[in-house]
């Protein structure tokens, strides 16, 4: 049952609290109250909790009060009966109806006794639920008339086992009379606090179809501290704007907000709003700070402001009671008085990046000597890990360059472009990169910025015009030509092919090597590295080790693309996922610290992908949201940032999402030119035909996407539609162009010794071979398959091969050593949640004649293991007796030791020969 009709964002916490009181119907009656402030989304939720009692077989009673009507007597209760009250009416006591009648104004008289009217309230609820269970949904409580109230609060406290659950909102926080009248135990407190900065996105993504670069929507999300009526206000008037913000500069307050915020502002006298001023333009306002800066003043100001709660002390800093108020202080000054206020700040502030900050603000022209502390500051700000600051302070820096300085404001203008990159804003760094473009000599100036122009086009196209119109400019220039080489090797790897990058990769190599740049080298070796492991030619050892061993020598490392970053992505296409899944992890902690969003991002694609081959879908799902989240706020969530999410859901068995998704990748990845990314999607679109058990229309897919790789990927372990396509070739009779297939690639896995590549083509192999009746063959290689996947790490192609064995021995009559095959693979499709597979591996045994054992009894097969095993056999006696594989045998083994409670084959023994004597089944 879906939780709700309604579509919430990032209010899953909230609203599965309600949903687990809705389905706990055991423990009713209970309460769930929604507190929060205004407009912080609680009658969102509320809505989306009626939608989940409704969804769930509850009788609904409504009321959403005002606050015009709260001295209206009995309001609240008129609306919560409604059109209930014609049906029970006539059911109540005389008394009780008649003053439920003039209550509610039904009948001739109009007095009502309090007491009596609550009675009938909580005998009309009895009544109602003889039918089903009942939500009470109040929105707005604190607009409640004092008489609904009442009522409502007589029947909370004397509702016993009846099957009522009440869904309360209210602003602020949890009111005395309902504390009072409900049981601490039957009383659920929800707090619907601000939304995450993901929800934020997604909540101006559905409802304005807006997208803001990720500085831009920080500074929504703090400013409206979560509030989603706050950020959707804010969000509007930024888009009448046009969108951004310029460095320094303030959200723009929308009319209605700001009318509400004067009126909180309206009545502070000089002193307290220059203190509030004060603490606006600090980014750690503490007293002492605040004190150094207005001297005296101070004590005039702060008392009135912390008594109109503008402001609010926590320990010795100062901060506003809602961040929207710090803007609207902001902005009430004039441009001389703020950078008047600026320049004060800048002399009492402890660090030098604030100072730097304060100083820009407080200058309205080019000066070189602030345009020189402001570029030091935003170098530490790189350093520190924190390009929002360091893009905004580098573009101070460009604003205040003297015009006559032309190399400080092109280096200026190239790194912020560079760091606004960094952050998440695109769209600045591009507009920054033409106005330089526009303004470079020919040769290696204008080569630099058409390096930095290439590297923030989101067109691979484009971005490889960019990168040859450089490299023609270079001009001998060997830290830059080896810089572009290594560029075109990174992209050509994903466009014109691995051979064409790596030759690129080669070039890059020669020409770092003759530099002393060591940041450099390190790259390029890394890259290098990549483009040979790409190409089939495995991991250049020495080469990783190196970069590597650079790397750590250097003090801004691990780089991004760097060599500890391409040794994770090495280790996880070699299927080494537990070193994988380690590196990764600490990679990302020392991105997030840094702040470097984009390269998480990839990490977490990283990750995803790594939990998935492990067989830990949960997880990986949780990696590819978050991934997909990030992407997304940083503006970057381009196709392949679909495949983790498309990738789980066709393994899952979700066909019509799997296909959406991958689909709608496909087609961008044609218009877009990516030629690997088509292959994944059409990987994935064969693989569900394939699921569904149609060879002939996966074939088409997989065909394209082996076709489509062949230029670019020769490492095996990447040739994800491998066996997929073995599969589909032999279901379809192709056996000629599987066998060749097998042939392509098995000189190459053998060479490297990949684990999961050798049992692919094993397992391909044995189908070929059961195919052309060469059964004996066949297992073998299902053998060697199983021994290459006890090597390697992959739940899933473990589970496809022993489907495969499985079926082989189903046709070769060998009807004991299949059931007990395919049970195993069961077991494993069911344990991933790979449900079609599971299917298939059902649809297999239902082939098999025989009665199928209870829940815990030993399957036939099993049995058969057991006494071979009982008698002294070893596993590999076992599995000749059987025709079946060693490893097939111990999994069996561990199965029937669980089922049993046994520990060894003693106790196996013992165990069966009991059974022997007394064959009657044991309870």
């Amino acid at each position: 049952m879906p939780v709700t009709a309604r579509r919430l964002v990032g209010r899953e916490n909230e609203l599965g609290a309600i949903v687990g009181l809705l389905d706990a119907a055991d423990q009713l009656p209970a309460t769930a109250l929604l507190a929060g402030d205004a407009g912080i989304g609680k009658t969102s939720v509320w809505l989306a909790g009626i939608d989940c009692a409704a969804s769930r077989g509850y009788r609904v009673l409504s009321s959403r009060p005002s606050e015009a009507e709260t001295g209206l007597s009995f309001a609240g209760l008129a609306d919560l009966l409604g059109d209930a009250v014609g049906g029970v009416l006539p059911r109540l006591p005389p008394v009780q109806r008649r003053a439920l009648e003039a209550a509610l104004l039904l009948g001739e008289s109009t007095h009502a006794d309090e007491r009596t009217v609550a009675a009938a309230f909580l005998g009309a609820l009895g009544l109602l639920t003889d039918d089903g269970p009942l939500c009470l949904a109040v929105d707005d409580v604190q607009w409640l008339d004092a008489a609904s109230v009442a009522a409502l609060r007589f029947a909370l406290a004397r509702l016993n086992h009846q099957p009522v659950a009440a869904l309360l909102a209210v602003r602020g926080d949890l009111p005395n009379w309902l504390r009072r009248a409900v049981p601490e135990e039957r009383l659920r407190t929800v707090e619907v606090g601000g939304l995450s900065v993901g929800a934020i996105h997604e909540l101006l993504r559905t409802r304005l179809d807006a997208t803001f670069s990720r500085p831009t929507l920080i500074r929504l999300w703090e400013t409206s501290a979560g509030n989603p009526f706050f950020a959707l206000q804010l969000a509007t008037a930024l888009q009448r704007r046009g969108g951004s913000l310029a460095p320094g500069e303030e959200l723009p307050i929308p009319s209605d907000l700001d009318e509400l915020l004067h009126e909180r502002l309206e009545g502070l006298g000089a002193a307290a709003l220059e203190v509030a001023r004060a603490v606006a333009a600090l980014a750690d306002p503490t007293l002492a700070l605040v004190e150094a800066a207005l001297g005296a003043r101070l004590d005039r100001g702060l008392a009135e402001a912390l008594a109109a709660r503008i402001l609010e002390l926590d320990g010795p800093r100062l901060r506003f009671t809602h961040p929207l108020l710090a803007s609207a202080v902001a902005a009430r000054q004039t441009p001389a008085r703020r950078r008047s206020l600026h320049a004060r700040l800048a002399d009492v502030v402890p660090s030098a990046e604030e100072r730097a900050r304060h100083l820009a603000l407080a200058t309205a022209g080019p000066d070189g000597d602030v345009a020189s502390l402001l570029e030091g500051a935003a170098r530490a700000a790189h350093a520190r890990g924190a390009p929002p600051a360091a893009a905004e302070l580098a573009e101070q820096a460009l604003r205040l360059t003297p015009l006559a300085n032309v190399e400080d404001a092109r280096r200026r203008l190239l790194f912020a472009a560079d760091r606004h990159h960094a952050a998440g804003d695109s769209g600045r760094a591009v507009a920054l990169l033409g106005r330089a473009r526009a303004a470079a000599a020919v040769g290696v100036e204008r080569a630099v910025v058409l390096v930095a122009l290439a590297g923030v086009q989101p067109d691979t196209r484009e971005a490889l015009t960019l990168y040859r119109q450089a490299l023609a400019e270079a001009e001998g220039d060997l830290a830059l030509e080896a810089t572009i080489q290594l560029h075109l090797a990174e992209l050509m790897r994903f466009s014109e092919g691995v051979e064409p990058g790596f030759a690129h990769a080669e070039l890059a190599v020669r020409a770092a090597s003759r530099t002393d740049d060591v940041a450099l080298r390190c790259r390029v070796l890394a890259t290098y590295g990549l483009l040979h492991f790409n190409s089939g030619r495995g991991i250049p050892r020495a080469e990783m080790d190196e970069a590597l061993a650079l790397e750590r020598t250097l003090p801004e490392g691990p780089l991004i693309d760097g060599p500890f970053s391409i040794y994770c992505y090495q280790l996880t296409w070699s299927d080494d996922l537990n070193s994988a899944r380690r590196h990764l992890l600490d990679l990302r902690a020392v991105l997030e610290t840094r702040n470097e969003a984009a390269a998480e991002a990839e990490t977490l694609w990283f990750l995803a992908f790594a939990e998935w081959r492990a067989g830990n879908w949960e997880e990986s799902g949780r990696y590819a949201a978050a991934m997909w989240e990030l992407t997304t706020q940083l503006g970057r969530a381009t196709t392949p940032e679909e495949f983790p999410a498309a990738l789980l859901a066709a393994h899952r068995g979700e066909i019509t999402d799997a296909r959406d998704r991958a689909q709608r990748a496909l087609g961008r990845a044609e218009v877009e030119g990516s030629r690997m990314v088509q292959s994944f999607f059409a990987w994935l679109l064969g693989f569900i035909e394939l699921s569904l058990g149609d060879a002939t229309a996966a074939l088409t897919y997989l065909r394209a996407a082996d076709e489509l790789r062949d230029g670019f990927l020769l490492e095996p372990a990447q040739r994800m539609e491998l066996g997929d396509l073995l599969e589909a070739l032999i279901a379809a009779g192709e056996l000629d162009e599987a066998e060749e297939v097998c042939a392509r690639w098995q000189e190459r896995a053998d060479t490297l010794e990949g684990a999961w590549a050798l049992a692919i083509l094993a397992r391909g192999r044995g189908l070929l071979l059961a195919a052309r009746g060469d059964h004996e063959g066949a297992f073998t290689s299902f053998e060697r398959a199983l021994a290459e996947h006890d090597r390697g790490s992959d739940p899933f192609q473990h589970a496809r091969t022993l489907l495969a064995l499985g079926r082989t021995q189903r046709r070769a009559k060998k009807r004991g050593a299949a059931r007990t095959t395919l049970e195993d693979a069961l077991a494993r499709f069911e344990h991933l949640g790979a449900r079609l597979w599971a299917e298939q591996a059902r649809a297999e045994l239902a082939r098999i004649p025989g009665r199928l054992p209870s829940r815990g009894e030993l399957t036939e097969g099993e049995r058969r293991i057991a006494a071979l095993a009982a008698d002294g056999r070893t596993n590999r006696e076992v599995a000749s007796a059987l025709f079946l594989t060693e490893h097939s045998v111990e999994t069996v083994l561990s199965r029937v030791y669980r089922k049993l409670g046994l520990r060894s084959r003693t106790e196996l023994a013992s165990r069966l020969a009991r059974e022997e004597e007394d064959p009657r089944p044991k309870s």
